[in-house]
């Protein structure tokens, strides 16, 4: 037994991460539905986005960004295997209902001309959100090992011969 009553080696110290309040984390992944939400509306309102008379496809770029790196930071912050899941579904949702078109005809995500961008921010966006889903909660390169502690990982695989 170490001192602080963990077994183990000697002086190390074992810590066990303490449980989130189930207010506080209703909170972090309504803050992380949010984000994904916000996230889908700039790169909606960026679809039509031109330097000069050339349309820059920013908007795709920036979904596929957002989407990769919202749900791997909720689910580094949570605890449940779920909780990569706010952050794309708030830009699923988002983005599917500014895609739709208003009663007067109005819509964001114009064909046309954009309409590869437009078509190119919902698959990209969408598949981007669902492979990082999908990696956080496998093990592997995309785990969150890289997250923990330090000490955690293993050490080089040559032993320090070159």
């Amino acid at each position: 037994m170490s001192r602080d009553g963990s077994a183990g080696a000697p002086g190390t110290a074992r810590s066990v991460p303490a449980r989130a309040h189930p207010g506080l984390l209703a909170l972090g992944y309504l803050l992380f539905v949010v984000a994904g939400a916000l996230t889908a509306t700039i790169e909606v309102l960026l679809v039509p986005s031109r330097l000069g008379q050339t349309l820059v496809p920013l908007a795709p770029a920036l979904a596929v960004l957002s989407n990769v790196a919202l749900p791997l930071l909720s689910r580094s912050l949570g605890e449940s295997m779920l909780s990569a899941v706010p952050p794309v579904a708030g830009w699923l949702v988002t983005t599917f209902v500014l895609a739709g078109a208003t009663p007067e005809g109005d819509v964001l995500l114009p064909a046309g001309d954009a309409a590869y961008i437009s078509y190119s921010l919902l698959g990209f966006g969408t598949l981007a959100g669902l492979v990082t889903i999908w990696r956080t909660n496998r093990p592997g390169p995309w785990s969150l090992g890289w997250l923990s502690s330090p000490t955690a990982r293993s050490g080089s695989d040559n032993d320090g011969a070159r």
